[in-house]
């Protein structure tokens, strides 16, 4: 297998990112609203499909205003779509940079586990040669023991019962 990280940035770079991450949240903390699950459960949204439902109604409704109650602006549903546009693209970006961090994050852990089982079998085969190494090896027992694959340990032989 091949390994994915072949330079990493300096911790530096990671703490700028997060703090300009951090940062660019801070004008819209004004405008955070906090949905109760309830809430989530019974809102009626623009899913997928309703947008264009809702441009079209936007349009006609701003051909005839006179057609609405006097409470209603069309220009009031305009700018929540124009709104809504942005925060589109917002999301867009921050979807993009998830998109990156985790498949940054995910190369990493394959990168780090490849070592751990390359290192864990050299460590194994050395340990009847090294009574310390024997003695710290047995951490590693024990963990293996309490962590492995549950499923593995039933598919084995050596677990299956006499008949």
């Amino acid at each position: 297998m091949r390994k994915f990280i072949t330079t990493m940035p300096a911790t530096t770079v990671q703490t700028a990112f997060t703090t300009a991450i951090n940062t660019a949240l801070t004008p819209l903390l004004p405008f955070k609203i906090s949905l109760t699950n309830d809430e989530k459960k019974g809102m009626r949204s623009m899913a997928e499909g309703r947008e264009g439902y809702a441009r079209l109604i936007a349009r006609i409704a701003t051909q005839f205003p006179n057609s609405l109650s006097r409470a209603d602006v069309p220009a009031d549903l305009n700018n929540l779509l124009a709104f809504y546009d942005g925060v589109e693209s917002m999301r867009m970006a921050l979807a993009q940079a998830m998109e990156v961090i985790e498949e940054i994050g995910l190369g990493t852990a394959t990168d780090i586990m490849t070592a751990v089982d390359r290192y864990g079998a050299s460590l194994e085969i050395s340990r009847s040669n090294e009574g310390a190494l024997d003695l710290a090896m047995k951490e590693v027992d024990e963990y293996n023991g309490r962590f492995a694959n549950k499923s593995l340990k039933k598919d084995s032989p050596s677990a299956e019962t006499p008949q």
